[in-house]
């Protein structure tokens, strides 16, 4: 079983479950899902971050301390306290941002990423290296919490087609809210070019793993 961690704090079961509904529905991935404490807009700058690391490796050692848990993810583009985690914890630990970076290269050497900031997470930028083609986000969707609003897809789209206009050929994900809303199936049927969802390449990554539990 995949242990995930959510960094949006939520007491919604149906928004806090949605990553590990999805891997089971698309990969049969079973999972339990934990989200951090007091941070009800999640992680969207670097203050957000710094404040979320602690909690994030407390809630990993707690994951760990259940015996059906084989393996960590955290559901985060900024893969936040990833190398931490891996350091504190013995079991695997994936990383939603480098997961879906991986994922991106193996189909494109020229790989859009679409986000609520102005800058590629840091560990997603050093894995896509030189197949980095662009950073595209919309300045009225600037948290996770935005992305429910009306007209947020559509928007999100056309800054996915402007990037797909300039040469493109994949939009790779940096917000794993956008799994939250299915941003990818509104894509798939309105994009020529493909586009990778965070929570899809955590589940692929933990398949490779190869574990029960």
């Amino acid at each position: 079983m995949l242990g995930i961690i959510r960094v949006l704090t939520t007491e919604d079961e149906s928004v806090l479950k949605e990553h590990g509904r999805l891997m089971k529905e698309e990969s049969s991935v079973d999972s339990l899902t934990r989200c951090i404490p007091d941070q009800p807009f999640g992680i969207y700058d670097a203050v957000t971050e710094a404040q979320a690391a602690p909690k994030i490796v407390e809630l990993a050692r707690t994951l760990e301390a259940d015996e059906r848990i084989a393996a960590i993810s955290i559901s985060c583009a900024a893969d936040p306290a990833l190398e931490e985690v891996r350091q504190a914890v013995s079991l695997p630990v994936i990383g939603a941002g480098v997961s879906g970076a991986y994922a991106a290269r193996m189909i494109s050497s020229s790989v859009a990423v679409l986000g609520i900031t102005e800058t590629v997470p840091d560990q997603m930028r050093v894995a896509l290296g030189p197949a980095l083609h662009s950073v595209r986000f919309h300045p009225l969707f600037r948290k996770a919490t935005d992305l429910h609003a009306d007209g947020a897809r559509k928007a999100l789209l056309e800054c996915a087609q402007d990037a797909e206009e300039e040469g493109a050929t994949a939009i790779l994900f940096a917000c794993t809210g956008f799994s939250t809303i299915h941003l990818k199936s509104y894509f798939d049927s309105r994009l020529t070019i493909p586009s990778i969802d965070l929570v899809q390449a955590q589940a692929i990554a933990y398949t490779l793993l190869a574990v029960e539990g």
